[in-house]
């Protein structure tokens, strides 16, 4: 593939994955460069044709949970239906680690993690997996687990903690809050990591 064809791909990807999150609002940054970084935010949403085209194909997740050592790639979404074999993994692999409790996750925050993936492979050729510290959370582990909320969204399998590996945290925050689709979480301190649901729009730093 030439350098010219791979640039106009990567332009079309990128003014396409925006607007495939369910509930994406109409929220977008003014400045396409996070400050001190050099690294691209979305600016603005793609059109309808972009944005179903981009997600008429099969969507894959590249998860790694440090965990337990797993790391998968699966497809979860293909012929605009779920690939149950997929997005199975995808459920088990995002599971309570400490109850051994695996459930359907969200299919918006697969969608949310998703559009992050394909932005950071369009602009950059970023192939790394998202790292998942906390996905599903059930009762008991979310009472014993430090800061978390009582009626967390993990409970609900419509949230998610992590990283992506040499990315700067603010970053990764701020490319998740570009998606509008629901709670960004920034933790700073000594844990470093985003919290994502899919949840009401809101934000907060820690």
């Amino acid at each position: 593939m030439s350098h010219e064809m791979l640039a106009r791909r990567r332009a079309f990807l990128k003014r396409s994955i925006q607007t495939g999150i369910v509930a994406m609002g109409s929220f977008s940054y003014s400045k396409p460069l996070l400050a001190n970084t050099g690294l691209l935010l979305p600016q603005n949403y793609a059109g309808a044709n972009e944005a179903a085209a981009f997600w008429a194909q099969p969507r894959v997740l590249n998860l790694f949970r440090p965990a337990t050592g797993e790391h998968r790639k699966v497809c979860y979404w293909r012929d605009g239906q779920l690939d149950m074999q997929g997005y199975r993994e995808a459920c088990h692999l995002m599971r309570d680690v400490r109850a051994g409790e695996t459930v359907a996750m969200d299919l918006r925050l697969l969608n949310l993690i998703r559009g992050q993936q394909g932005w950071l492979y369009a602009a950059y050729g970023y192939v790394d997996p998202y790292h998942v510290n906390s996905g599903y959370r059930g009762l008991k582990t979310n009472s014993s687990t430090e800061g978390a909320a009582r009626d967390s969204l993990h409970t609900k399998a419509m949230a998610s903690d992590g990283t992506y590996p040499g990315l700067p945290i603010e970053y990764q925050g701020k490319l998740t809050a570009a998606f509008a689709g629901g709670g960004v979480g920034f933790y700073i301190n000594r844990q470093k990591f985003i919290h994502q649901d899919v949840g009401r729009v809101r934000f907060w730093v820690k």
